[in-house]
């Protein structure tokens, strides 16, 4: 069995004075530049490309790809110009945050004639809705009334 080893919370009051003296305009850049290459690498991956297929696209070495994906590239107006042809879109879009658009939503009615409140549902469904990775168990309490549809949203 191996130990596993977490990061631990350092504070240290000389690390808190050198953040404190960055300007609020550098920390500004710094958030820009991470914003851009996070949008820029999910733009590549929705098209299914792989860095190698992007740079073709853009006529760059692949190692110029990864950095720019670093979120440490200062962008200039000509390459975000190139890289907005390179995606078909305009270069204002690589600065909006990316919408989760809902593809498919579906209502399920459930018919239950007959419930016994000590049977255990484990359903990946209750998961998803409590937020956790395991299943959830949930130990039904009262009896169900027979034949009513119960509509999940």
């Amino acid at each position: 069995m191996k130990n596993k080893k977490t990061a631990r919370k350092y504070s240290s009051p000389f690390i808190k004075a050198l953040l404190s003296e960055i300007p609020p305009v550098e920390k500004k850049q710094t958030i820009t530049k991470m914003t851009i290459a996070a949008r820029l690498d999910d733009l590549i991956k929705a098209r299914g490309w792989s860095k190698s297929v992007f740079a073709e696209k853009v006529n760059k070495n692949p190692s110029e790809i990864t950095k720019w994906l670093s979120g440490t590239q200062n962008f200039t107006i000509d390459t975000l110009t190139e890289i907005a042809f390179a995606l078909n879109m305009p270069i204002a879009e690589l600065f909006e945050p990316q919408h989760v658009q809902v593809i498919n939503k579906m209502q399920i009615f459930i018919a239950v004639k007959e419930a016994n409140p000590g049977i255990k549902n484990v359903t990946p469904w209750t998961s998803l809705q409590k937020g956790s990775s395991k299943y959830h168990y949930d130990i039904l309490q009262d009896a169900m009334p027979p034949l009513t549809s119960y509509q999940l949203s």
